[in-house]
């Protein structure tokens, strides 16, 4: 990717970084750095059940297996339905 300051040239790393954070500082949040926003996209991408080649296009990953690996197996649906029986199993008067 390549970002543009605004008379044109490109923006070095560095000054992007500063940039995010002088954003990050303006809107009141906690320091991030810009690595957890690319997680946080890609995770809600996974949950939003976006396919994952869009994802990848998105997020900008050179390989889908790199997508795969990182963002799917956060909302795993098989996983997400063990946990929901699971956590019926612990309200069950009879064991809770």
């Amino acid at each position: 990717m390549i970002f543009s300051e605004r008379h044109g040239g490109m923006i070095e790393p560095r000054g992007f970084s500063r940039t995010f954070d002088a954003l990050v500082k303006r809107a009141g949040l906690r320091r991030i750095t810009v690595w957890p926003t690319r997680h946080t996209c890609g995770t809600l991408l996974a949950f939003l059940k976006v396919h994952p080649k869009v994802a990848q296009a998105i997020l900008r990953r050179s390989q889908i297996s790199m997508t795969m690996d990182i963002y799917t197996h956060v909302v795993d649906t098989d996983r997400r339905e063990a946990a929901a029986l699971l956590a019926d199993l612990l309200e069950d008067p009879l064991i809770g």
